[in-house]
């Protein structure tokens, strides 16, 4: 199951995770672990791997911010700065976990920050699947944002994903901000005027 943009809805998702999901993803997440610690032996104590990463393409902490780089190229140049710590982004402050840094800034800190980052993204993961309750997927007091247009709530229509549209409302004027980090690990903002 793929969970895209148009999963999430407001009041909850679109369609229930299907049976056995989390078992399967809390499966996949010990057999990663186990591949990162191999990737690991295997390549973060070859000596020919070191030998052309380590104290090549150095970035200094200045160079970083001044040419705007972010992500794992920021954090590898010293400074320990993640959008979901510093901003308090979504629900990562529920978390147990750290902003993975290195202070070195060359090819080979910025190789262990992202698998410093592996590591520690399997640990989100493993304690937001445990968060996970039961119960229904989907907050039916939404529907009160959608009374004008007659909502077909309960036509066979909207038993589909594809089928089912989110609701309607307006929002007070008024202007907004907010941070967000993209697929690509950069971060971006978006400015709403209402």
């Amino acid at each position: 199951m793929r969970m895209m943009h148009n999963y999430f809805r407001i009041g909850g998702v679109a369609t229930d995770l299907p049976h056995g999901w989390i078992d399967k993803c809390l499966d996949f997440c010990d057999y990663f672990l186990t591949r990162v610690t191999k990737y690991q032996k295997l390549i973060t104590r070859n000596p020919i791997f070191l030998e052309r990463v380590e104290g090549v393409g150095i970035i200094g902490r200045e160079e970083v911010i001044n040419w705007g780089l972010s992500g794992p190229m920021l954090r590898a140049s010293g400074i320990q700065w993640d959008l979901c710590k510093v901003d308090h982004y979504e629900c990562y402050e529920e978390f147990d976990w750290e902003v993975q840094w290195q202070k070195e800034g060359d090819s080979l800190a910025r190789y262990l920050v992202r698998i410093s980052e592996m590591t520690e993204s399997i640990k989100i993961i493993q304690q937001a699947l445990e968060g996970i309750s039961g119960g229904p997927y989907e907050n039916l007091e939404i529907r009160y944002f959608d009374r004008e247009r007659n909502p077909e709530w309960n036509d066979f229509e909207y038993r589909f994903n594809s089928k089912k549209p989110s609701p309607t409302f307006e929002l007070p004027k008024q202007e907004l901000y907010v941070n967000f980090q993209s697929v690509t690990r950069r971060s971006g903002g978006v400015y709403i005027y209402s």
